[in-house]
């Protein structure tokens, strides 16, 4: 069975070698949709029994894994040398480097790597993270799903 939890977050960006206006500094307001993929726990009277994993479980671990660290920062690919320059010296600014390109693409593998690592973690079963469809803008969305993760 596939489930999924939805979160939002501001966030900005930029692509730097992009060849249009996205090589500017601007943002986004994402949704990130988390697919997981499990078997129905099936334990007589647990309080999960019915359920893939409970929601509330699932959120704590995307907001604080994702939400709590990109939520009104600014993400910055580590070869910027112009952000980063401007991060040092402005070290009160929220930043996320990173090393790759902020792409939406990218920016969904990333989320995918977290999320994936706390839930084996936490959550020794057949509980896997599926997918991650990540909304740039209402219109323009990423998948990212395990085949798409460089081992």
């Amino acid at each position: 069975m596939i489930i999924s939890k939805k979160i939002e977050w501001d966030m900005g960006h930029r692509v730097t070698n992009h060849k249009s206006k996205c090589r500017n500094l601007h943002g986004h307001r994402y949704v990130a949709e988390i697919y997981l993929q499990g078997k129905l726990v099936n334990i007589k009277d647990d309080s999960s029994e019915g359920m893939v994993i409970d929601f509330a479980d699932i959120k704590k671990i995307i907001v604080e894994h994702v939400h709590n660290i990109l939520d009104h920062g600014f993400m910055i690919w580590k070869k910027d040398k112009i952000l980063v320059n401007f991060f040092i010296e402005n070290p009160d600014q929220k930043q996320i480097i990173v090393p790759f390109v902020p792409t939406c693409e990218n920016i969904a593998a990333w989320i995918f790597i977290q999320i994936d690592k706390h839930i084996k973690d936490r959550y020794k079963t057949n509980l896997k993270i599926f997918s991650v469809k990540l909304w740039e803008t209402p219109s323009s969305m990423a998948e990212c799903t395990r085949k798409d993760i460089k081992k």
